[in-house]
This record gives structure tokens, C-alpha cells and sequence, in this order.
């Protein structure tokens, strides 16, 4: 793992990257995109009622559905989407807040543009997080921590960032799979990606797979570091 950027055929491949990174030692970057269209969703809306039906509808429009670890909502995955998970351990003090807060600072400096944190209304995956554009949003978060013993815990934090292409299709899919469990609308005008954010921007997912790759561990790094003289 922390290589520059993994084309996968498909989300499964995907997120057994950020599996083995979750249970691999030390801090690991892993940067993915997949060939093939899908939805992921947080494995808790298996306990929504309809869940079952909400599946198997999707697939039938052409979008297959994955599970995650992660919480969060649903999003559509497939070509044109970078996804950045961290895997690393921190001591008890290190808090979700930190974790996020890591991962958007993190895209940020590989990406010096006038971003906003904050919750975008009637996104896919709304939260907290989420890292906008011109009041669009870009880029959703997620994560995941488990305590490993010692007063350390695993860290996984997630980023899925829109970098390119049509979003109509996708945004299309998540509406249908939540008016099938009666969760909220999805507006496709309220993201964008980040090419036609940046318009100046050239073969966005190569050229930021490398530099996110390499701000990530040095910024790891520190980020441990200062918990673990913050706890001493």
C-alpha cells in the first residue's frame, strides 16, 4: 500500500484495500478509483426496514451495492472518484474530531483553493465535514476507530472526493436507493467535481494521488507524534 493510486475493476476491490490497510501495522495511505459504477453505504442501514428491497432495486438500475465499516451515508462510486482512507494508530486522546480534521487539512494543502468545511444539505453522505467549492460540495468524510488495548486505537479515516465526470447518474442512484428506505432527496446541483471547480486543473486524479499520498504520512506522522507528547 501507499502507493501513488490503485485502478480497481470494482468497489469490492476497493474496500478490501482499506481492510487490509485497517489491520496492517504502522500508518498506511491507500488511494483508490474504480473501474465500475456502485453505491456503498454504511453497513448499519442493513437494519432499515426495506433494506433488502432497497439492494436489490439498485442493482437492478445498474448500481450494485457495497458495504463499509465506515458510518456515514450512501455514495456512488466509479470512474472519476479518488477515494483516500489513512489507517494509523493514536493514543486515547486522539478524538473523531481530530481525525477529520487531519484528512481535510490533508486535501486542503494538496489542494490550495478556497474550500469551506461544513454540512451541505441534500448532498449524498451529508456531514459535518464535507469539504466544499463555491458552496458545492467536493468532498465527503467518514471514519472508523477501534481500541486496540494500551490506551491506542486504529484509526481509519475516509475521503471521497468528486474529481471528475457526469455526477447526474450517481446522485440519481442515491436518490432512488433513499426514496426506497425513505430517507431524504438528493439534489445533484448541490456537488461538484473538482475539475470543474478547478478548471485550470490537468489529469486531477494522477497529479493529486501523488501529493496526497506524500502530505498523508508526513502529516500522520506529526499528528501521532504531537497526541502521544500531548498524553505523556
Amino acid at each position: 500500500m501507499n502507493a501513488p493510486l490503485a485502478y480497481v475493476q470494482g468497489v469490492a476491490e476497493g474496500l478490501a484495500l482499506e481492510a487490509a490497510a485497517f489491520t496492517a501495522q504502522g500508518a498506511v495511505t491507500c488511494l483508490w478509483s474504480p473501474r465500475r459504477r456502485a453505491l456503498v453505504c454504511p453497513a448499519s442501514l442493513r437494519r432499515r426496514p426495506g433494506f433488502d428491497a432497497a439492494k436489490r432495486n439498485s442493482a437492478t438500475r445498474g448500481w450494485p451495492l457495497h458495504l463499509r465499516p465506515t458510518g456515514g451515508g450512501a455514495v456512488p462510486q466509479g470512474p472519476g472518484v479518488l477515494n483516500l482512507a489513512l489507517a494509523f494508530d493514536a493514543d486515547r486522546t486522539f478524538t473523531i474530531e481530530d481525525g477529520y480534521r487531519l484528512i481535510t487539512q490533508i486535501i486542503q494543502e494538496a489542494i490550495p483553493a478556497g474550500w469551506t468545511t461544513g454540512a451541505t444539505p441534500n448532498s449524498f453522505c451529508d456531514g459535518a465535514w464535507n469539504l466544499s467549492l463555491n458552496g458545492r460540495k467536493v468532498v465527503g468524510t467518514a471514519q472508523r476507530i477501534r481500541p486496540i488495548g494500551n490506551g491506542q486505537s486504529r484509526i481509519l479515516a475516509h475521503a471521497l472526493i468528486l474529481m471528475e465526470g457526469d455526477l447526474a447518474a450517481g446522485a440519481a442512484a442515491i436518490d432512488a436507493f433513499h426514496r426506497d428506505l425513505s430517507l431524504g432527496p438528493i439534489d445533484e446541483n448541490v456537488h461538484t467535481t473538482l475539475d470543474r471547480a478547478i478548471p485550470s486543473l490537468r489529469d486531477p486524479l494522477n497529479t493529486l494521488a501523488a501529493s496526497l499520498n506524500e502530505i498523508a504520512q508526513r502529516d500522520i506522522l506529526r499528528e501521532t507524534q504531537h497526541l502521544g507528547r500531548r498524553a505523556a
